[in-house]
């Protein structure tokens, strides 16, 4: 505890600022987010399935449209497309109080979906950008533990701010992402990289030299097909992604497959109780060991950590197929947990220390299709306890964590052995831009 404080009190006040703004942007969106089916149903009229496929068919939107969100955190400032992207959930979020037509409500959320997770994915890369490399485990791990906050604080507050009436959660989230919007604007030269104008003197001269540096920034950076077209050469981004997708399949949706299968197993009172203590278990987990165990991560250790984490999330699926009883569960939740306290921090080093600097934000785009898997994980259950006893589905999950480690492990083989390809693409790109 006490490196972690000293380690929080050294940062640069924009580092500060940037985990604050990330513990207040979850807040906000998990704030919303718990409200929405309520407000879809209640406010706008739609039914259980149509807001399914509304609340689901946003995040993938949103998840997929992070990928060109990435590009243009290479294209542009990265500080300033956040403060843009901020502007953008602002207005998006007041118009859910005002327009309340089904097709209405769900461009909305359309937009907003898209406008958050490219603002997730800018804030990834201005984060690696502007902290030293053999710091950034560290400080990526305490982000993640202050969104794990933001994110169990949220649907409380969320709730209720309902008491303010229908719109309260919204009118929640704008002041909040308001609030952390502030700092941004007021101290914006503090999250300029160096070269980028952020020591030069105001007036002409500092206008001058941003002018100069981002004419040098539109020179350097490649159209968004090139882009693509490294990415894909890449085949360690390749692996991981891979890897990341069929890991996040069975960490991601925890609190919804768990909920599935103690709904076949158990009586419905049980059930809730059961889930309630699986969620506790799994927030404080994730919150109290987060920066204990990321901030150890390195690269040269980083096969052996991805290792410990798929052997976690191994032990806790056996263990909760074996028992519904409460101690058992929250024991087996907590050693699960643990796979993805380790495996978080994990992929964002592997794809920090593997992106070009000029495609860093890219590859965090690239990297966030991860995301599918949340949406992919439901379905998997929900269809392995459809058509087979209950306790398969922890024995395929178990199956589909062991191959995501088999892509870490070819994917990190290939970082040490072989990175010619994607290196010869990206080559070319250059050399096709000089022409």
């Amino acid at each position: 505890m006490k490196n972690f404080l000293t380690m929080v009190r050294g940062l640069p006040f924009a580092m500060k600022v940037l985990l604050a703004s990330a513990a207040a942007r979850s807040l906000s969106s998990f704030a919303v987010l718990a409200y929405m089916p309520i407000y879809l149903y209640g406010t706008v009229g739609m039914d259980g399935a149509t807001i399914g496929y509304v609340i689901g068919g946003s995040v993938l939107v949103g998840t997929l449209s992070a990928v060109y969100g990435g590009y243009l955190a290479d294209r542009f400032r990265k500080v300033d497309l956040v403060i843009v992207l901020d502007f953008a959930l602002i207005l998006l979020y007041l118009s859910l109080t005002v327009f309340h037509h089904p097709v209405t409500v769900t461009a909305i959320l359309l937009m907003a979906n898209v406008a958050s997770w490219s603002m997730g994915v800018a804030g990834s890369a201005l984060l690696s950008e502007l902290v030293p490399s053999e710091n950034r485990v560290k400080v990526f791990s305490l982000r993640y533990s202050l969104q794990n906050i933001g994110a169990a604080v949220g649907p409380f507050l969320g709730i209720a701010a309902l008491a303010a009436g229908p719109g309260g959660p919204f009118i929640l989230s704008v002041t909040v992402i308001g609030a952390s919007l502030l700092p941004l604007i007021i101290f914006r030269q503090r999250f300029l990289p160096a070269g980028s104008g952020r020591t030069a003197p105001a007036g002409a001269a500092e206008q001058s030299t941003e002018e100069q540096s981002a004419e040098k920034q539109d020179e350097e950076t490649p159209t968004f097909r090139q882009v693509l077209k490294v990415m894909g050469a890449d085949r360690r981004l390749t692996y991981f992604t891979i890897g990341g997708i069929l890991s996040i399949v069975v960490y991601g949706p925890l609190l919804t497959f768990m909920s599935q299968y103690l709904i076949l197993v158990e009586d419905r009172d049980t059930a809730y109780k059961l889930v309630a203590y699986i969620s506790a278990a799994n927030a404080i987990t994730v919150i109290g060991a987060q920066y204990a165990l990321g901030s150890r991560l390195k690269q040269d250790n980083l096969l052996k950590w991805l290792t410990v984490g798929i052997g976690a999330f191994v032990i806790g699926l056996v263990a909760m197929s074996l028992s519904t009883n409460a101690a058992i569960i929250v024991i087996a939740v907590v050693i699960f947990s643990l796979g993805e306290v380790v495996l978080v921090p994990a992929e964002f080093t592997f794809i920090d220390s593997i992106a070009p600097d000029n495609l860093r934000g890219s590859y965090f785009g690239a990297q966030n299709l991860i995301h599918i898997g949340i949406a992919l994980g439901p379905i998997l259950c929900g269809f392995l306890l459809q058509h087979f006893v209950p306790a398969a589905m922890f024995y395929v999950l178990i199956a589909v964590v062991v191959a995501s480690w088999w892509f870490y492990v070819i994917g990190c083989r290939v970082t040490a052995t072989d990175d010619e390809p994607v290196q010869a693409v990206a080559e070319s790109v250059k050399a096709g831009n000089e022409k």
